[in-house]
């Protein structure tokens, strides 16, 4: 499996290695005992520590689990056919995963050292980029029961699934880029939490409704 997309999985397995390179470079530099932030308000303030032992090391192994799902999947789906010939769009969207973790733990470390990074701004940043690779992905993903918009009505017709993830590629890729804007013009980090939920529930919402319309056209009018 992935064997013609080589560089993107070898990109997929050195990101958490190098990650977990990171976060043992950032232990030693930290004294006995110290705790790291895994959780943040709305405001992009940390309000949840745990030791560095572990805090460290979770989104390595979350990043590591991403790519051995995806690289799972083909063998466990009942439409492995079909899933076989999205192999790019899931190694793509499986990166950008993967960078947004790596940008959270990078933020972590910088935390637990003293720094004070803008914690909110750069999750909408990287937030709105990983919207923007699956807007940019999701026309590219074909029928399957796993990876893509899966409502009743796209998993019942392939001509549902496949105009709803392009409808639903162009909202999440406006989606994505309009939270970029939004961290780029220097949005309030407090509105940071806020608009990634907004634009998650109106994307959603959209492609739900969209996959219910266009099925009923298609029992309507075949």
């Amino acid at each position: 499996m992935f064997e013609q997309h080589r560089l993107r999985l070898l990109i997929a397995l050195a990101l958490p290695a190098l990650m977990a390179g990171a976060g043992l470079w950032a232990l030693l530099q930290l004294p006995a005992g110290a705790q790291v932030p895994i959780h943040f308000d709305a405001a992009g303030q940390a309000n949840g520590w745990v030791s560095a032992h572990w805090g460290l090391f979770l989104l390595p192994l979350l990043a590591a689990g991403t790519l051995g799902l995806i690289l799972l999947l083909p063998r466990i789906d009942p439409r492995a056919d079909k899933l076989s010939q999205s192999q790019r769009a899931q190694l793509n969207i499986a990166l950008a995963v993967q960078l947004l973790l790596a940008t959270v733990q990078a933020l972590i470390i910088a935390i637990a050292l003293g720094q004070q990074p803008d914690f909110g701004r750069w999750l909408l940043l990287m937030v709105g980029l990983l919207f923007a690779v699956i807007g940019n992905m999701a026309g590219k993903l074909r029928w399957n029961y796993t990876v893509g918009i899966r409502t009743p009505w796209t998993l019942a017709n392939e001509r549902v699934w496949d105009k709803t993830h392009r409808f639903g590629g162009l909202v999440f890729f406006i989606a994505g880029l309009a939270l970029m804007g939004a961290a780029l013009l220097a949005v309030p980090s407090s509105l940071g939490v806020p608009l990634i939920v907004a634009a998650s529930l109106i994307s959603t919402v959209l492609c739900v409704g969209k996959s219910w319309l266009l099925w009923r056209q298609v029992v309507q009018h075949g």
